[in-house]
């Protein structure tokens, strides 16, 4: 039965895991092809550049002021795909903890 349960919980954390990158990618997939001005401006950034660049205050700003409705949709879905993931992880660290807590005064 814990087998189960493990299982679950380690397929539903790949899942939100997968959903959170997925949603990461359409965002800065929408940001480049749909704001390709933008896009050089924040310096044409490749790769593992890219999370840097978006959590930069000073572009955030900018892409703050986007007024494209498909980038602002793809923003939303990272940002709640975001949340969910870590709420999820939070939350499995805070039952973890309170079970190791108070599991050696059942067993």
């Amino acid at each position: 039965m814990t087998v189960y349960i493990e299982v679950s919980l380690v397929l539903l954390w790949a899942f939100l895991m997968l959903r959170c990158v997925v949603a990461e990618y359409q965002y800065y997939q929408a940001v480049k092809t749909l704001e390709p001005d933008l896009w050089s401006a924040l310096g044409s950034p490749t790769w593992f550049r890219i999370p840097m660049v978006f959590l930069s205050p000073k572009n955030a700003a900018r892409l703050g002021q986007i007024s494209n409705i498909t980038i602002a949709r793809h923003a939303l879905r990272h940002r709640r795909a975001r949340l969910h993931f870590l709420v999820y992880v939070v939350g499995m660290l805070v039952l973890g903890t309170l079970f190791f807590q108070f599991s050696g005064d059942f067993l």
